[in-house]
């Protein structure tokens, strides 16, 4: 792993070194971390094709704005 200083930024905006990070605040980052990734995962097709097909599906209705004819 390389020397670069990783921060993260606090919900007040303040970001911390992570290096800095007690491990109770590294075990609530990783919770965060893990509970929004659950949340993304269950919100958003999980399923690679029924993604394209929305996709695909969306990109097949007719786009015209009215200022492009006028």
């Amino acid at each position: 792993m390389s020397n670069e200083k990783l921060y993260w930024t606090m919900k007040n905006g303040d970001k911390i070194d992570i290096d800095q990070m007690t491990e109770s605040h590294l075990r609530n980052t990783l919770k965060l971390i893990i509970r929004q990734s659950q949340q993304v995962q269950t919100n958003c097709p999980t399923n690679v094709s029924m993604a394209i097909d929305m996709v695909e599906q969306e990109n097949q209705e007719p786009y015209c704005d009215d200022w492009m004819w006028k």
